[in-house]
């Protein structure tokens, strides 16, 4: 009952600081893997607007 309550189970107050600080890393390392992901979708997202901006020119301006 003693080491539950000192080291989280763990036994090594130590171990649970290592414990968290992985915790953390792979946490941190998911929300960079996120954050690309949204900034891929961001920037396909402003091609297809100057796409679209593009060919509305080509429509006002240069249709026959």
């Amino acid at each position: 009952m003693s080491i539950h309550e000192q080291g989280g189970g763990f036994g090594d107050p130590d171990a649970v600081k290592e414990h968290e600080r992985k915790i953390d890393l792979l946490k941190h390392k998911q929300i960079q893997e996120v954050s690309k992901s949204n900034n891929r979708i961001a920037v396909f997202n402003i091609v297809i607007a100057l796409v679209n901006v593009g060919i509305f020119i080509y429509q006002v301006f240069y249709r026959k």
